[in-house]
């Protein structure tokens, strides 16, 4: 009987392990690969959200089930330094780059960049945290028993995710965010908090001129 759950344990986490390296892994590979046609790229879309969607669905009660609360005062205090140094970082490198970039977006085009707050929080942010945080903890995380080396491996597939932008800058930035947003989905348990973080830093990016680096519009 050990033998049989050692055995079903075993291949559970090779399933797991599979599902994990197919999903996070090649196939944002496949999409970065901008020598393949970008029809070939996005024909397995459908599948993986069928899927995703599927084990949600499935998973729902353990995805949703009620979390602890959270202490916003400290919650904003920790996100108000990462920010204040983040601030801090992108001015310097936005003036470095090119100083007419600087807040250009909310000072020219504030109309533009009230719609890309918005379009950016329900079309980035939300479906990011969700498929990253939300479904790749409840998923993965017993794949994992040293904490650091799982938010580092998080960090390193949400950084992948965005290949298609072809940037070592984004990938630096994306995976600098994607452990910060493993850090706090740990700490608090919570969708709406990680991505209000995420909207956060995010948000400034755009709005301190660093836009298109980094894909955006403006």
């Amino acid at each position: 009987m050990p033998s049989k759950a050692l055995f079903m344990k075993l291949t559970k986490r090779l399933k797991r392990s599979i599902e994990l390296i197919l999903l996070f892994i090649l196939y944002p590979i496949l999409l970065g690969i901008n020598s393949i046609p970008l029809s070939i790229r996005l024909s397995f879309a459908p599948f993986v959200a069928i899927y995703i969607i599927y084990l949600s669905y499935k998973h729902r009660k353990k995805l949703f089930k009620k979390r602890k609360q959270v202490k916003p005062r400290q919650f904003w205090y920790k996100v108000s330094l990462r920010w204040l140094i983040i601030a801090i970082a992108t001015i310097l490198y936005v003036l470095s780059m090119d100083p007419n970039l600087l807040f250009k977006s909310i000072l020219t085009r504030p109309i533009l960049w009230i719609e890309m707050i918005f379009i950016y929080t329900f079309l980035s942010v939300i479906p990011q945290e969700f498929l990253y945080r939300i479904f790749y903890f409840q998923r993965y995380r017993f794949l994992f028993k040293n904490s650091p080396i799982f938010f580092l491996v998080n960090a390193f597939v949400f950084s992948i995710a965005h290949l298609m932008f072809q940037s070592f800058l984004v990938l630096g930035i994306t995976f600098i965010g994607g452990y910060l947003f493993a850090y706090t989905y740990h700490k608090t348990k919570s969708m709406f908090w990680v991505s209000v973080e995420h909207l956060i830093y995010g948000g400034w990016l755009f709005t301190v001129g660093m836009g298109k680096m980094l894909g955006f519009p403006i």
